[in-house]
């Protein structure tokens, strides 16, 4: 693999940048400020399934979505559905409310509540196609999953792409959120040899504390790239006081291989915000809009 030129992981930056999107709580949608005042109009904006909550929430926050003039992506958990006729009912409400994407992911409930125990059951139910629901988001562990060992992570990866292909979905991957770019090029590298050619959106941490990065890690799973987080910290003390985290590092080791690499299937950065929306957002927008530079210490520093 070349190494890129200045220009070339400057564009590369850019090229991941112009389409991210950000993730945030059906519940803590009403305390943020104005959608418009940070997005541009038509960003995705995910909305996180969680455990127990009414379904009403997601779908009143995904109207109010579509109404802030961006495009409302709710998270839909398999083992959360009790049966087709509530998927369908479920499905009719999303489209009523504006949405036309949905990421499907099999849900963190241990024992589904009813028919559907993952998500290709989902997303070849037929039941998407009817609500003239086509773009559909899956989930990507680049580090792995606590509670599904890495071959069966793979299988169902190529079993989820070969039903979109037939069903003629428009499929993306969204990753776990990581805190180094190694894992997720070596992933995608291997996803893409074994016939993965849908496009990945890698899931980045925005600009939050550093102890709380290390919580959700923990508490996710997030492996390999949990270590390099705590050395790019100086330490777990540090990272426990230090104040923001900034995805840099991981994202110019993400646009070094896309530069590096044409058929490379990173095509776009979702942001994880954990409570910093505002901060997260100008940053990326600034990015995207090429006001950045590349320091001497391979940082991106923004010049705006």
């Amino acid at each position: 693999m070349t190494t890129p030129t200045y220009a070339e992981l400057s564009t590369a930056v850019r090229r991941l940048m112009s389409p991210f999107s950000v993730e945030i709580t059906p519940r803590e949608a009403a305390a943020l400020p104005p959608l418009p005042d940070h997005l541009a109009a038509g960003t995705a904006v995910y909305l996180t399934f969680l455990p127990h909550q009414p379904w009403g929430e997601t779908v009143a926050v995904a109207r109010a979505v579509r109404e802030a003039g961006m495009r409302p992506v709710p998270h839909l958990a398999a083992r959360a559905v009790p049966d087709r006729a509530a998927l369908r009912r479920m499905l009719a409400d999303l489209t009523a409310a504006g949405v036309e994407d949905v990421l499907l992911l099999a849900g963190s409930l241990t024992t589904p509540v009813g028919e559907f125990s993952e998500t290709a059951q989902i997303l070849d139910a037929g039941l998407l196609e009817e609500a003239d629901i086509r773009r559909v988001g899956i989930v990507g562990h680049p580090e792995g999953h606590p509670d599904v060992d890495d071959d069966e992570l793979s299988r169902a990866l190529l079993a989820k792409c070969a039903i979109a292909r037939a069903r003629g979905f428009d499929l993306h991957v969204v990753t776990q959120f990581c805190f180094a770019a190694e894992p997720i090029v070596a992933w995608e590298q291997r996803i893409r040899a074994a016939g993965v050619d849908a496009p990945v959106h890698v899931g980045l941490p925005g600009l939050t504390s550093p102890a709380r990065l290390l919580r959700f890690g923990l508490s996710c799973g997030v492996g390999a790239s949990l270590k390099v987080l705590r050395q790019q910290a100086g330490g777990v003390l540090k990272l426990a006081t230090s104040s923001v985290h900034h995805p840099d590092a991981t994202l110019l080791g993400l646009a070094a291989a896309v530069a590096a690499d044409p058929r490379s299937l990173l095509r776009a950065v979702h942001f994880f915000p954990f409570g910093a929306l505002v901060p997260t957002a100008a940053w990326a927008a600034d990015l995207r809009a090429g006001r950045f530079e590349v320091d001497d210490r391979d940082c991106l520093r923004v010049t705006a």
